[in-house]
């Protein structure tokens, strides 16, 4: 999804990414290489880290 420059500026970093994901309100990203998902996997599938990161927005 794209967002327009202008429509972000001034917004805090939670609704900016309340645009980015569109989604429930969490976000999975792995510590070690920053890939996201949808869902909790038990070790990331980009780098094979298990320390992934659940975000609640």
């Amino acid at each position: 999804m794209r967002v327009c420059a202008k429509r972000i500026d001034g917004m805090g970093v939670v609704t900016r990414l309340r645009l980015i994901i569109d989604d429930d309100g969490e976000l999975y990203e792995c510590r070690n290489c920053g890939s996201k998902f949808d869902h909790e996997p038990d070790t990331c599938p980009t780098c094979g880290s298990g320390e992934i990161a659940h975000y609640e927005f």
